[in-house]
């Protein structure tokens, strides 16, 4: 079934270089690029594509570069050979995230004191009323604000990484009463 998709894609390829018309420029490996290889812009040229818009064939144009660098091939793609961009991944995953509303007057230096990368600690009370704190968690984006009904912010959304989903009910715990406190611990990265 595999040798028959990739034969049929083959196929696809090679009448989308024959068509007549003006074409798009979409990108080619210029080189073997095997799977596990990071891509940069030395690994890939262009070539003209006429025929169909070719982004339904999963082609990437020549124009968007840049969506592709830094990222891992998953399959061997032989030189010469189109690109779509389900041959590709990020380079690292990204890490499962949840979302803590949080006044913004009660977070140290306020929401623009954490970037991407900072570290925060949460400490709350549960509702059994035990103490619970949370530490070291990544913030992983700018603090966005939450709308109310009446349509200004009264709270913001932080984004943290969760490393497994104990994790994610400690911190449900620690903030479902909505009496808890964050401690920046770490500047982010940008």
């Amino acid at each position: 079934m595999l040798v028959t998709g990739l034969v049929a894609a083959l196929l696809t390829y090679a009448v989308l270089r024959q068509a007549t018309g003006v074409g798009t420029q979409v990108l080619v490996a210029a080189t073997d690029i095997s799977a596990g290889q990071t891509a940069d812009a030395s690994v890939f040229s262009t070539t003209a594509v006429k025929g169909p818009a070719p982004s339904g064939a999963g082609l990437v144009a020549a124009g968007d570069l840049g969506s592709l660098t830094g990222r891992v091939a998953v399959v061997d793609i032989p030189r010469g050979a189109l690109v779509t961009r389900q041959e590709f991944r990020a380079a690292t995953p990204t890490p499962p995230r949840m979302a803590i509303a949080v006044d913004p007057r009660t977070i140290p230096g306020g929401p623009k004191a954490l970037l991407a990368g900072s570290r925060i600690d949460v400490v709350g009370v549960s509702q059994a009323g035990l103490p619970v704190q949370i530490s070291g968690l990544e913030v992983l984006g700018t603090p966005s604000p939450v709308q109310s009904s009446l349509g200004s912010a009264s709270t913001v959304s932080v984004e943290v990484a969760v490393t497994d989903t104990a994790t994610a009910r400690q911190i449900l715990d620690a903030t479902d009463g909505g009496h808890f406190v964050i401690r920046v611990t770490g500047s982010g990265g940008g």
